[in-house]
């Protein structure tokens, strides 16, 4: 137990730092009270861009999905860890700096967004981001200390710089029709509704509380657990056989073997995870709150992408093909202002 106290000592240091948390101050009495104080987020400024703030509270609630897929892929986290953490924050902040760099630009232009353009956006998060569960999208606000005011606030001027992008760079020329087919077929998988997308795999869960065995910590069954994907990596165990021999769910007798689940039904992080994983391949253990999981994908079953036909669809791809047409020269009118921002950076 105190291996496994030490190793949760690191990660939540590591992740005190990562989310800007810190203790609550001490009481008027300092030191004479010797009740523990609670930890809290507290809304710092991350950045400045010509002034205008950038808070610690967007950046979580952007970084918080990168942290919690990569605490399950990295559970002991190490270098690879923290390099992936480093780079996953570098560019939420990037965004965010980028995009009151266009604001500050366009700040006197007084466009407004309807609030059903925001609504709209917000559903299409809620659906590609949080596998269409709205609790989802309002526990990881809960947790990065950011009301849903303020991201109502954060969606509506990123789409006001979508907006303002559009105003200083025309549409153009309209793509050709050959174009908009070869778009099409580039990103198509883009357009489908991906809550509905269904996976197969195997599984050995293997948990952080051995039910048999009370002796067992959580470190304890960790290190079995990365024992058990090695013996079945080198070929020392079958799959089939180390999930009746060691897997504690409901399809261990099976061999680990479950039927499809559709991508709604998973947590998202696990979603994430198995299912940009390729056909055969196995990884883990991976680590949530309630232990340990090994898994290999044996089957994958997306759901269609709408024919460039549907409803909405064939503008949405004229857009993407006149975007991508514009964003070298948008490029290079963001590094310009950036040369003559003041741009001030506190994480």
């Amino acid at each position: 137990m105190l291996a496994y106290m030490k190793y949760l000592s690191r990660s939540v240091a590591l992740l005190l730092a990562i989310f800007c948390l810190c203790p609550c101050e001490a009481d008027a009495q300092g030191r004479k009270s010797a009740r523990p104080k609670t930890p809290r987020i507290v809304n710092r400024v991350a950045a400045t861009v010509n002034g205008r703030p950038i808070t610690s509270s967007e950046v979580r609630a952007r970084l918080a999905p990168y942290v919690r897929e990569l605490s399950m892929l990295y559970p002991r986290q190490g270098p690879r860890f923290n390099a992936e953490l480093l780079k996953a924050k570098k560019a939420v902040l990037n965004e965010l700096i980028e995009r009151e760099l266009v604001l500050c630009e366009f700040e006197t232009a007084g466009l407004m967004i309807p609030e059903g353009a925001v609504n709209e956006e917000i559903n299409r998060r809620v659906l590609t981001m949080f596998n269409g569960n709205r609790d989802n999208l309002l526990d990881n606000l809960r947790k990065s200390g950011m009301t849903f005011s303020e991201y109502r606030d954060s969606v509506r001027r990123e789409l006001t710089v979508m907006a303002m992008r559009n105003s200083r760079y025309e549409r153009g020329i309209p793509p050709t029709p050959d174009e908009i087919r070869a778009e099409y077929q580039a990103t198509k998988s883009d357009y489908r509704d991906m809550s509905n997308d269904s996976i197969r795999y195997d599984k050995i869960f293997i948990p952080a509380q051995n039910p048999d065995d009370p002796n067992a910590t959580p470190e304890m069954q960790f290190v079995l657990a990365e024992q058990v994907a090695k013996a079945i990596q080198s070929g020392e165990i079958s799959f089939e056989d180390a999930a009746r021999q060691y897997s504690k769910d409901m399809h261990a007798q099976d061999g680990g073997k479950w039927p499809y689940l559709k991508r709604k039904d998973l947590a998202v992080e696990f979603a994430n995870i198995v299912f940009s994983l390729p056909h055969g391949k196995l990884t883990g253990p991976l680590v949530d709150r309630m232990g340990f999981t090994i898994v290999r994908v044996t089957g994958k079953r997306l759901a269609p992408a709408p024919s460039l036909n549907a409803r909405g669809i064939k503008e949405r791809v004229d857009d993407s093909v006149r975007r991508k047409n514009n964003e070298r020269r948008y490029r290079a009118w963001v590094e310009r202002l950036r040369e003559k921002a003041i741009i001030r950076t506190y994480i």
